[in-house]
């Protein structure tokens, strides 16, 4: 009876061992598997290469800014989702932050696309820090040269390196603008003041066109310096 019984019990292990393998062999097999509800702290969407092409994730594992799969530097916490081209290099991203720390609110959300192999040069966000109310769409000039090159020189010549200080120097800003990046325009509203801002090649702004929190319209040139050349209307206050 006792043989009979052991066996009876080794047959039934077996017996479930295959139908799960038969059921996780279906599974593995499916293109597709639907399911109600899913519960993640990262989730990447890959390349049949190996390389991530989209990643979602959360405060604590939000991914390392990466060039062709290698990681080129740690930018942070930063939940939301992170694009990447066909090579493997990160080209933009959404991502939102937003709580209230005592009485001060830190609130963010910024969708981005970069310049090949460089940081961004669209951005659409809205931030509220620090008595700061800020929504609009940036467009920024970034240079030629590769992000990752332009954070060794960078760190660099923070420590004083001659040679980095010198290769950046050297760059051709009037081809390719600000080395570090400059914000070319801006559309969109800072602290109930509606603006369309245009800024020349090294970020310096020469047209702002506005609207102020009392309504009243202006539009404002500057020269290279920043000084304001023409104001219109110039008179303070608007005729009927």
């Amino acid at each position: 009876m006792t043989s009979t019984y052991l066996q009876t019990t080794i047959n039934l292990v077996l017996g479930c061992a295959v139908v799960a393998l038969a059921v996780q062999t279906q599974i593995l097999q499916k293109d597709q598997i639907s399911v109600r509800e899913l519960n993640v702290e990262r989730l990447n969407v890959m390349e049949p290469t190996g390389h991530p092409r989209l990643v979602l994730a959360n405060t604590a594992h939000a991914p390392k800014a990466i060039k062709q799969g290698k990681v080129v530097f740690d930018p942070g916490q930063r939940p939301g989702m992170i694009f990447y081209n066909d090579e493997g290099t990160e080209n933009g991203g959404l991502i939102f932050r937003g709580k209230k720390v005592g009485d001060k609110i830190e609130h963010g959300l910024h969708l981005s696309f970069d310049r090949y192999n460089q940081d961004q040069v669209v951005a659409l966000q809205h931030i509220e820090q620090d008595g700061m109310l800020i929504a609009g769409l940036n467009i920024v000039d970034r240079p030629q040269l590769d992000f990752d090159v332009y954070m060794q020189l960078a760190l660099a010549a923070e420590k004083g390196e001659k040679a980095a200080i010198a290769k950046l120097e050297a760059l051709d800003v009037s081809k390719d603008g600000s080395v570090h990046g400059a914000r070319r325009a801006f559309y969109g509203t800072l602290n109930n003041k509606a603006m369309l801002q245009l800024n020349d090649p090294s970020g310096k702004k020469r047209i702002e066109m506005a609207v102020n929190a009392k309504g009243e319209p202006q539009l404002v040139f500057y020269d290279a310096k920043g000084q304001e050349m023409l104001r219109l209307p110039e008179q303070k206050e608007l005729k009927p």
